[in-house]
Formats: C-alpha cells, structure tokens, sequence
C-alpha cells in the first residue's frame, strides 16, 4: 500500500492504493481517497497522517 496524488484540473487529492497481481499483470486498486490535498493541509489533518 502507498499514498498517490492525483491531480484533477487545479485539484490534487489524496488516494491510498493497493497493487495485486493479476494473470502476471501488477493491477493497481484504490482503497480510499483521503480527500483534498489543501483542504488536508489547512486543517492539519495530513500532518497527523504522516506520523501515524
């Protein structure tokens, strides 16, 4: 599992993803989207995330 950016027009979110392999082919599958990344950011929620 990692954390991805994504950017969507002038919006950057948050995603957690997960890589299986499947048929010999890597497949990656979203778990959650964390949200926002300035909306993170300016409530101080991504700091708390990081040291979690």
């Amino acid at each position: 599992m990692f954390i991805r950016t994504q950017s969507n027009g002038s919006r950057t979110y948050l995603l957690i993803v997960d890589n299986q392999r499947v048929d010999g082919k890597v497949k990656q599958r979203v778990l959650h989207r964390l949200g926002r990344l300035d909306e993170l950011l300016a409530s101080g929620q991504l700091d708390s995330l990081l040291q979690s």
